[in-house]
């Protein structure tokens, strides 16, 4: 069931010594290919790396864990095994609202079936995109929008239920990371 991928489709920041084939990346490149796309402009292109010294640069650029830490942010051998990056053409204008709109769909799809593929995912808006772009080789009129990292995930992560008034912070207790998610009932302003 699809909710069932949503709930288990959680943010990794820890990732296993294994590394990921293109050919998985490429079934996970598919879903992109397919996603919902405002106007259907279908504007964003995509640039990927499975290979290791490259997955050490950019995890050398990429901002992980911000309410992590010092102690429980992941170590160069907790890095990334893969990356993609969301970018677009400089030369084709595109409201933010619409770019921001399109990226999410994306973002969602490529993690999703990453996950169903057996991979776990962290979306990262904050990196170093100079350094980014350079490392996966983009073409000068491209610039990237978004990251995803991917690999094997390290850690247990964890769904935990609050209300809408309590704190949404990430957390990690004992080894396990915990995601706060406000119930429905606090969700629901009207019917």
């Amino acid at each position: 069931m699809v909710l069932d991928l949503i709930k288990k489709s959680r943010t990794h920041r820890h990732f296993l010594e294994t590394s990921v084939d293109e050919k998985d990346i490429l079934k996970i490149l598919s879903a992109a290919r397919y996603s919902a796309s405002g106007k259907n402009k279908q504007i964003l292109r995509y640039a990927f790396t499975t290979d290791d010294s490259k997955c050490k640069e950019i995890f050398k650029n990429i901002a992980l864990g911000g309410a992590l830490k010092a102690n429980e942010k992941p170590t160069i051998e907790e890095r990334p095994r893969a990356a993609i990056v969301i970018a677009t053409d400089d030369g084709i204008p595109e409201d933010n609202s619409t770019l921001f709109f399109n990226i999410g769909i994306v973002s969602q799809n490529i993690t999703l079936t990453a996950n169903d593929l057996g991979f776990s995912t962290c979306t990262i808006m904050s990196y170093n995109k100079k350094e980014i772009d350079k490392i996966l080789n983009l073409p000068e009129n491209y610039s990237s929008k978004a990251v995803i990292i991917l690999g094997i995930g390290k850690e247990d992560v964890e769904i935990v239920d609050i209300r809408a008034k309590d704190d949404s912070k990430y957390y990690r207790k004992e080894g396990k990371h915990f995601v706060p998610k406000i119930v429905l009932e606090d969700l629901i302003i009207g019917k």
